[in-house]
């Protein structure tokens, strides 16, 4: 195993890469499992302009 990881150094990008997507895919699925509440926004409408 030693002497297969020394012959192909690039496999140690790969595994980082590997690593690197498994934790951008918890966070995202983290981040939307917890999702904050929706909030209704209410406008108020004015016959007044600003300025006048």
């Amino acid at each position: 195993m030693i002497t297969f990881v020394k012959k192909r150094p690039w496999i140690w990008i790969v595994i980082a890469f590997a690593i690197l997507i498994a934790g951008w895919v918890f966070l995202l699925r983290l981040a939307s499992e917890n999702r904050p509440q929706s909030v209704e926004i209410i406008t108020i409408e004015t016959d007044d302009e600003p300025g006048s």
